[in-house]
């Protein structure tokens, strides 16, 4: 009967933690973000192409540094130097994802076939993340 209950358990816990991941992710809207037209579609973008798989659903970093507030800050790579975080860097990150890696990240980005239009949005989408948010 142990045995069972525990078994139990270890099939239940997956689908709780799945839950409330699920629960805990808003939409970029709702954190009162407010995404331009080409932000729009830089997420849809991120989020079909496999970006937010690392990167997060709502640009909140997971495996990969945050869209969130990365767009002008200082980017600090593996081997000590660093770089602000603007629409040069952006572009060579996502056109040449092994040209350097962050601080703190281990996992190399994949290569991608992204049109110069997709990234031109991709970019935007991060700027809008970054972009202070004006109290309601």
């Amino acid at each position: 009967m142990c045995v069972s209950k525990f078994r139990a358990r270890s099939l239940l816990l997956p689908l709780i933690v799945a839950f409330g991941l699920t629960a805990c992710g808003g939409d970029s809207a709702s954190s009162g973000v407010v995404l331009t037209a080409d932000g729009e579609l830089g997420r849809k973008v991120a989020r079909g192409n496999g970006c937010a798989a690392c990167h997060g659903a709502n640009g909140e970093g997971t495996v990969g540094p945050a869209f969130v507030g990365l767009y002008g800050s200082t980017v600090t790579f593996d081997d000590g130097s660093t770089t602000m975080a603007d629409d040069a860097y952006l572009r060579e990150s996502i056109l040449e994802p092994s040209a350097r890696r962050v601080e703190g990240f281990n996992l190399p980005m994949p290569e991608n076939d992204l049109s110069d239009e997709q990234v031109e949005q991709l970019i935007a989408y991060i700027r809008d993340l970054s972009a202070p948010v004006s109290a309601p």
